[in-house]
């Protein structure tokens, strides 16, 4: 008989880890739901061409497709294109405005898989529209942070910028598109440097460590054949493959990136070279709110991208009102998806490996009317739901995977079917019971009650039913208590919420 595997780049979820997984979809529900965000659901697949105008060109080239009706559709990349689609159709019209949604689904990006990144993934966001002002901004941002602190995960960093200062930079020379690409490249540029940093900050390398920075110079190799790069940072084909070397690359791959792209602006024309060099300092521009304002005005002087660092500014007033003082405002985020205009922001784990994204959105007021809506302004984020799965047990947060509070064991196995009857009625109760179910004497039930991790056996014997009593053992200590049968119920569940 055949034997079949996943599919790879997913994952099997066995029953602790969807306990586990159960529970922090409960806290980020409760969490949205605290500031008012609804939940929302869009099908799984789309139209291609719905993702594939303003996703960005890593998504564009990672969909999974297919056609039918003859039509092409894709599995659904992320989320936030869906929802515009169903706003800019008018069928949220009797909600009042802002719109306040969220969404907790699986979505699909075909790449070669490693840890912390999968083809099949999910991810728990929410989108907030009508709203212009800085405070929805600050509010999001503010809710990201207070969902983690709720997890208890309580390390981690949060980076805010605004895109809106190379858009502003760009708009002399470029259109919408041609700007949406150069700020992917840059965004390309300060990923390479932040996680070459964070690798090289630890001891010991992880294999998804040795594997992106492996990857990047493959990738930046090709990009330098494509640009005909023959400069300092030229990559030459090498097949050492040793940590040593690995963390040589870590040294040089930042700036191999800036010279590689350098090079590809001025084989294309796409930037004129000191439009260049003022792109790549602003992009490593970071600090307090206050540094980066005396930072900025240095270098931009009174061009149109000074409007873009006051809109920050505002932000950032209003997330330390929300509570949220520790941050760091990097103005070389740029998120790697087209559609984001203005404000932007990161939260980054320093208990993953490279991959150590746990969220990412940020301004996107153009998006609804591309998809043929009404004009209408924009904020939201995304969760990396699986990472925050990771981080969260990483940060010593457990959840009992026990599949009952109290099973109900019996003497003799005539006693059955009254346990049968305790067990329904406990569960009328909302306490959680199991009853035997296999042949075995009380010691065997007693030893799978206690494998299952459950709380408490009830221990039916013929003697305390005929007083109308039951014997209430507590699996952790094997204390026995006779309690009374029209009792025990308010007796586990008394227990049970002292634990809570």
């Amino acid at each position: 008989m055949d034997k079949f595997s996943t599919p790879r780049g997913t994952q099997d979820f066995l029953p602790a880890e969807t306990v586990v997984r159960n529970y922090v979809g409960k806290i980020i529900r409760q969490s949205f739901e605290a500031y008012g965000f609804q939940p929302i659901q869009t099908p799984i697949f789309e139209e291609f061409a719905l993702f594939s105008a303003r996703s960005g060109e890593e998504i564009r080239n990672s969909m999974f497709t297919f056609w039918s009706d003859r039509v092409e559709y894709a599995l659904r990349p992320e989320l936030t294109a869906p929802i515009c689609r169903l706003v800019a159709s008018g069928r949220l019209a009797s909600i009042p405005l802002p719109y306040k949604l969220y969404y907790i689904g699986d979505c699909f990006r075909y790449g070669r898989p490693q840890a912390g990144r999968y083809r099949e993934f999910t991810q728990a966001g929410l989108e907030l529209m009508g709203s212009s002002s800085p405070i929805a901004d600050a509010e999001i941002i503010s809710l990201a942070v207070h969902t983690l602190r709720a997890l208890g995960i309580d390390k981690f960093s949060l980076k805010v910028g605004n895109i809106g200062v190379f858009r502003d930079l760009l708009s002399e020379d470029m259109d919408y598109d041609a700007q949406s690409q150069v700020i992917n490249q840059i965004d390309h540029i300060m990923s390479v440097r932040g996680k070459c940093e964070a690798i090289g900050s630890r001891e010991k390398l992880e294999p998804d460590d040795t594997d992106y920075v492996r990857g990047e110079v493959a990738d930046l190799y090709r990009l330098q054949e494509e640009a005909g790069y023959k400069g300092k940072y030229e990559i030459l084909p090498s097949s050492d493959s040793s940590e040593k070397a690995v963390r040589e690359w870590l040294g040089k791959l930042p700036a191999t990136a800036e010279d590689t792209y350098r090079c590809l602006w001025a084989k294309t024309k796409a930037i004129p070279p000191e439009k260049a060099e003022l792109l790549l300092r602003v992009a490593q521009v970071r600090g307090s709110s206050a540094d980066v304002a005396v930072q900025a005005t240095r270098l931009l002087g009174n061009s149109a991208a000074q409007k873009a660092i006051g809109e920050l500014a505002e932000v950032c007033q209003w997330l330390e009102k929300h509570g949220v003082s520790s941050f760091e405002v990097v103005l070389g985020i740029a998120r790697g998806l087209d559609f984001y205009t203005s404000t932007v922001f990161e939260i980054d784990s320093p208990l993953l490996g490279a991959q150590k994204q746990l969220c990412g959105g940020g301004r996107y007021d153009r998006l609804v009317e591309e998809f043929g809506g009404t004009p209408l302004a924009a904020t939201g984020f995304a969760f990396g739901f699986d990472r925050i799965c990771e981080v969260f047990e990483k940060s010593g947060g457990s959840v009992s995977a026990a599949p009952y509070d109290a099973f109900v064991a019996v003497a003799e196995r005539g006693l059955i079917g009254k346990a049968v009857a305790l067990a329904t009625e406990l569960r009328g109760q909302h306490i959680r019971t199991g009853v035997p179910l296999t042949e075995g004497g009380l010691r065997e039930q007693l030893g799978y009650a206690a494998k299952t991790g459950c709380r408490f056996a009830i221990i039916l014997g013929p003697e305390e039913l005929s007083q109308g009593r039951c014997k209430l053992r507590d699996m952790t200590s094997r204390a026995e208590t006779p309690v009374k049968l029209s009792e025990v119920g308010r007796e586990i569940r008394e227990k049970l919420g002292g634990e809570a």
